[in-house]
């Protein structure tokens, strides 16, 4: 019994099945057959030499069992052995990227999960440096290099930390309490060592770690070779024990972290602890309570900031476009600097006042490092200056238009006109997701719809997409604006609220800036972006917000499926437009009203409203679809409303509702039958047949469905509850813009946005806007590049912010090595292979820079630059156009309306043909009439477009004309898109608003992103912006003015796209050649000659409004209470529209021309500075 009273000893070991039984036996087995009958586990645990006789040279009492381990605890307990049978063949060779964000564990503990499993880790000793005269007791300096799965790195130690890590361990054994082995144990030992069951693994994992007593100034130089060996198989034993490898001390040792071995952080790099000064902007020196600056006494300084100084310990990690530190106490990152193109890294007394000391300064951080010795600050260095001049060289060079990062090739680039393919590509990407989601937005709506009809009920709504994706593990970045509330109404806060309480654990939101910490009052974060794993980006002009879903039909209204019935239902009041003019409602013809209609909604208004859960309803079993496959229909979420919804109530309805339901209920049947019958009409020539709802015919139109929503009630406008699985099958709901999603900007801006399923306007008198919008999406490299910004943002509003918050963590980015495409499976347009660059808008409070005068207007060198560059043609795509041609004490300050004057105008004097394409908004998207009190806002940007266009000195227009070009249309027009629809019954029209900030030049260049053209995107120190320049490296063979000319894949499939839009032949059969556009034939008989038609024609049947028939208020109100076409001849009115060809019309460049268009200087925007409109 002595191996098991041996074994038994420490009250921390335990046994393994069997084991108690078999050294019973082995006690009772006679000594000559011991030998045969240890059993493995015995011999792998005894150790080789525990204790030193009196002439050895090495120290080997580190001996424990091989099957000992270490719990969550920090206890040792027994594994079973591992063997190739039951070892994982697949297992990863490196730590996945989301381990990143594991909870932070302090580097005294022993349950760091930092090592890859199943990888053993190997060391070598590589090199020597013997200094006998500066080290007279620990003269040999030994490079040892370790390979861990795919890492290899080295450290330079020297005997000394050998020994103590050697020392440390033992007593780290001692406090196991494992007794020590007999001397025949230990002799039995040497009989039956067995080799490691591991395939490929040459060293024995049983041998025992034997420390080399001997000092190294006791070794003579011609043993060196023999001390290295020793040293090397003394460390790669002991790192075959698990306690020891796992041991703070080693881990230390060896200069690793949970960050050194993620696969998408690249190489391993440089790590180890420092100790860091407080603060990212101490300045070093003697300042002598302020008055000497730093300037003076190298002796005094050196003692300030030694021994004066508050200093943290902290583990520096040196990545490859990156560094970060850690704190050892709790194992969190607190802090990430970037490199850049200020990334500097500097020594010495004058730099930092240390002997041993280091300063990084980036951007955004200033930090002051000491090491313990110079020799080991000249490393960090070295290191760090050898990143900086090869991995990190293009983050820290001059790149063109002076950007933070390169150009990137090649590129995987998709492109998206208007927000239906946008989005839904985006809920695509995002349901693939596995790792990180970035999202920033100037606004965003949790409850939009990304894909539609909403076919699968909520399944793709936003804040459902991500808590799906957050409770899979993904962590969720969310930046958004945090408006001035006075001043906007998107409810920044309820966003936040909405979307974190779906997974506090996993989506994070931040709202900047704090406007009186920040100081920040005018500007705004205006960026759009989604970012799925650091792998695939999508930026342009289309927020995840209210409004933006669009296609290219640009549709007025939102009828209910019920709604395609010939009858017609007149609206209830006047139709509101903001194109129509004002009428009298008599002079619509009467017609039959069905109040049967009317009561239930069957036939529908064009609104929301439908028909309410009553009573009798919900108690009735209905057959139900489900909204996916997986989830079960039992669950409460079907029968009750999700939390977070408003607090509404079923009432009954009222008493004259009440009586028409009486009225109808003998023939509500029957309506229903018609109902059903044009609702599948209407689904199946508006969508494909895939896209349509595939429920059975036989399900009836009171059916609850699955999930619970919220529409208004046909009168007061009051919420009530509704059903909404699957939106198709609730009666007279709307399918494509649901509650608020349906808006008309000019009549009525947001409010009340915590009730997303109540109306903003009366849908039948109102049409809606709809919206033009372009965004691109880019992978691989470039991707990576959108996620940098995003990341620099997020860690600055982190510091400034939420410093000491530690659910918020720092982000890190991914390494550029074997940066491959995602590959998405997802449903765009076709990808193209481009040379891509990011481009930003930013300053100090955007972007969190130290220095108040560093900016970066990338952006804007861009267009400056393919505008001078530009061949044949610019086509642009703008939400504004405010630059004026002129700097001359001008308060606009960007320099594009002066860079196309200037290219016009040498293209004029060179004879060439050259063309410029502006397609813009008729008019601003601000809430309030033209004429009326409440559109000052309005009135404003209407005012700075027109002085960049035709009116003043500084205009571009008038410009061409002093440069002696008599038509200036033959080089540049300016145009905006218009639709129309029937409403109720009723000719209505609206124009399309162009959110787009897009440009391509030459169908080889875009430029696209979140940038307006005007001073607060464009000059860096107002709003945040991103965007892309794309430029094509696949070419197909065109012509230009009748000449070759190649035409990129990518830009010019594009152009094609929102020509073949615009000009009306996406839904026409008509054939028309879109390669030449600059071409007489094409400019003037096509663009233009179409343009004017469109626009006479809108003009003639609606009284539109913005038109050169009106150059000043009072015209204006005499103009909209006319009559038009489509009220007092309606068949003749339908005939001409039939004439208009696409939504391309004219801007109206004289509208109210002979009115001052500047806010009065009583109103409140009066008050405001004139940046806030430029």
């Amino acid at each position: 019994m002595q191996i098991l009273t041996y074994l038994t000893a420490s009250r921390h070991y335990k046994l393994q099945p069997n084991m108690e039984t078999d050294l019973a036996k082995l006690d009772e087995t006679p000594t000559e057959e011991k030998s045969r009958s240890v059993p493995q586990y015995v011999t792998q645990y005894t150790t080789e030499e525990s204790a030193m006789s009196h002439d050895s040279e090495y120290d080997d009492f580190l001996g424990v069992p091989e099957s000992i381990t270490v719990n969550e605890n920090g206890e040792p307990v027994s594994i079973e052995e591992i063997t190739e049978d039951n070892c994982d063949k697949d297992l990863q060779r490196v730590l996945p990227f989301i381990t990143i964000h594991d909870e932070a564990v302090k580097f005294k503990s022993q349950s760091r999960n930092i090592f890859i499993p199943g990888e053993d880790i190997f060391a070598k000793v590589i090199d020597i440096e013997r200094s006998v005269t500066a080290h007279p007791l620990n003269p040999n300096l030994y490079t040892i290099e370790f390979t861990h799965g795919p890492f290899t790195w080295t450290i330079k130690k020297r005997y000394k930390h050998i020994q103590n890590l050697h020392n440390q361990l033992k007593i780290y054994r001692a406090s196991l309490n494992i007794p020590f082995p007999t001397k025949s144990h230990r002799e039995k030992r040497h009989s039956f060592k067995t080799m490691s069951n591991f395939k490929g693994k040459k060293r024995r994992r049983g041998a025992l770690p034997r420390f080399p007593n001997r000092p190294d100034v006791l070794i003579p130089h011609e043993y060196l070779s023999h001390r290295m060996k020793a040293l090397e198989e003394y460390l790669d034993t002991l790192l075959k024990i698990e306690i020891y490898k796992r041991h703070p001390e080693t881990i230390s040792f060896m200069e690793i972290s949970h960050l050194s071995f993620v696969g998408d952080l690249g190489e391993k790099g440089k790590e180890g602890l420092v100790m860091k000064r407080t603060g990212s902007e101490a300045k070093s020196g003697c300042n002598l309570c302020g008055l000497l600056q730093g300037m003076f006494c190298v002796r005094c300084s050196h003692f300030c900031s030694s021994m004066c100084g508050t200093w943290h310990k902290r583990h520096l990690v040196v990545k490859d476009t990156f560094l970060a530190y850690i704190s050892p106490k709790d194992g969190r990152i607190k802090s990430v600097i970037l490199m850049d193109n200020r990334f500097e890294v500097s020594s010495g007394m004058y730099s930092t006042g240390l002997r041993n000391g280091l300063q990084i300064v980036n951007l955004n951080r200033h930090i002051v490092i000491k090491c313990w010795t110079r020799r080991k600050a000249k490393e960090w260095l070295e290191h760090i200056q050898q990143i900086t001049q090869n991995e990190g060289r293009p983050f820290v060079q001059a790149n063109p238009h002076k950007s933070f990062v390169p150009y990137r090739y090649p590129i995987s680039a998709s492109w998206f006109v208007d927000g239906s393919s946008y989005m839904s590509a985006v809920a695509d990407a995002l349901e693939n997701a596995t790792e990180e989601i970035f999202i920033a937005d100037w606004w965003l709506s949790p409850e939009i719809f990304m894909k539609r009809p909403a076919i699968h009920g909520d399944y793709w709504r936003l804040d459902n997409i991500l808590q799906r994706k957050a409770l899979a593990g993904v962590k969720v970045f969310v930046m958004i604006y945090k408006e001035v509330e006075l001043a906007l109404g998107i409810n920044s806060f309820y966003s936040k609220q909405r979307l974190v309480e779906k997974c506090p654990e996993n989506i994070k939101v931040l709202r900047h800036p704090d406007h009186a910490r920040v100081g920040v009052f005018l500007w705004a974060h205006h960026e759009k972006i989604v970012v799925v794993d650091q792998s695939v980006a999508f930026l342009g002009g289309i927020d995840l917000c209210y409004g933006r879903w669009d296609n290219n039909e640009h549709r007025l209204t939102d009828i209910e499926s019920t709604n395609m019935s010939t009858i017609y239902i007149p609206s209830k009041g006047k139709v509101i437009s903001t194109s129509s003019k004002r009428y009298n409602s008599s002079n619509v013809q009467n017609h039959v009203l069905l109040p049967l209609a009317i009561a239930t909604n069957t036939i529908a208004m064009a609104t929301t409203k439908c028909i309410p859960i009553l009573p009798y309803m919900i108690g009735k079993k209905c057959q139900k679809k489900p909204l996916t496959p997986q989830q079960d229909l039992k669950d409460p979420m079907f029968i009750s409303p999700p939390q977070g919804f408003e607090n509404l109530k079923c009432n009954t309805p009222d008493p004259q509702r009440k009586n028409l339901f009486d009225m109808a209920k003998t023939t509500v049947d029957n309506i229903k039958l018609n109902v059903k019958i044009k609702r599948r009409e209407w689904i199946n020539m508006v969508y494909n047949p895939n896209e349509a709802d595939n429920s059975s015919d036989e399900e009836t139109e009171d059916t609850v469905d699955n999930a619970t929503m919220l529409t208004p009630s046909a009168e007061t406008g009051e919420p009530m509850l509704y059903r909404s699985g699957d939106v198709l099958e609730i009666p007279g709901s709307s399918k494509l813009w649901i509650g608020k999603d349906y808006v008309n900007f000019i009549v009525k801006d947001f409010n009340n946005l915590e009730s997303p399923y109540q109306d903003l306007v009366d849908r039948s008198t109102t049409p809606r806007m709809p919206w033009h919008d372009v965004g691109v999406m880019v992978q691989g490299a470039s991707a990576r590049d959108v996620a940098r910004h995003f990341i620099q943002r997020w860690n600055a509003i982190k510091l400034e912010k939420a410093k000491q918050n530690a659910t918020y963590p720092f982000l890190l980015p991914k390494s550029y090595k074997d940066c491959k495409n995602y590959v998405p499976n997802i449903g765009m347009s076709q990808m193209h292979n481009v040379k891509c660059q990011v481009l930003r808008s930013v300053s100090s409070w955007s972007a969190g820079y130290l220095e108040s005068d560093t900016v970066e207007q990338s952006i804007h060198e861009a267009y400056i630059q393919a505008i001078s560059k530009a061949e044949r043609y610019i086509y642009i795509e703008n939400q504004f156009f405010i630059t004026l041609s002129t700097l001359d004490n001008s308060v606009v300050r960007n320099r594009i309306g002066e860079t196309l004057l200037k290219r016009i105008i040498r293209a004029h004097r060179e004879g060439s043909v050259f063309r410029v394409f502006v397609v813009m908004p008729l008019l601003p998207g601000f809430e309030g009439e033209v004429g009326g009190p409440s559109g000052s806002a309005l009135r404003a940007i209407t005012h700075w477009n027109y002085a960049s266009i035709s009116r003043g000195k500084d205009a571009i227009l008038n410009q061409l004309i002093d440069a002696g070009i008599e038509d200036p249309g033959e080089y540049i027009t300016f145009h905006g898109l218009r639709t129309h629809s029937m409403l109720n019954g009723t000719m209505v029209t609206e124009l399309i608003y162009v959110h787009s900030k897009l440009m391509i030049v030459d169908d080889n260049t875009v430029i696209c992103g979140s940038a307006n053209i005007n001073d607060r995107s464009m000059i860096a120190i107002r709003d945040s912006e991103i965007a892309v320049i794309i430029h094509d490296t696949e070419f197909d063979d065109s012509k230009m003015n009748d000449i070759p000319f190649s035409c990129g894949k990518f830009a010019g499939s594009l152009r094609k796209h929102l020509f073949r839009e615009h000009l009306g032949l996406l839904w026409s059969d008509e054939d028309m050649d879109l390669d030449d556009i600059v071409k007489k034939s094409f400019y003037n008989d096509i663009w233009r000659a179409r343009s004017k038609q469109n626009t006479e024609i809108f003009e003639d049947v609606f009284n539109c409004v913005p038109t050169n028939k009106v150059v000043n208020f009072s015209m204006l109100r005499q103009y909209q209470d006319e009559s038009p076409l489509s009220v007092t001849d309606p068949l003749l009115a339908r005939q001409m529209i039939k004439n208009i060809k696409g939504h391309l019309v004219d801007l109206p460049l004289n509208f109210l021309c002979n009115e001052s268009l500047k806010p009065a200087a009583g109103t409140v925007e009066g008050m405001m500075p004139t940046s806030l409109w430029t």
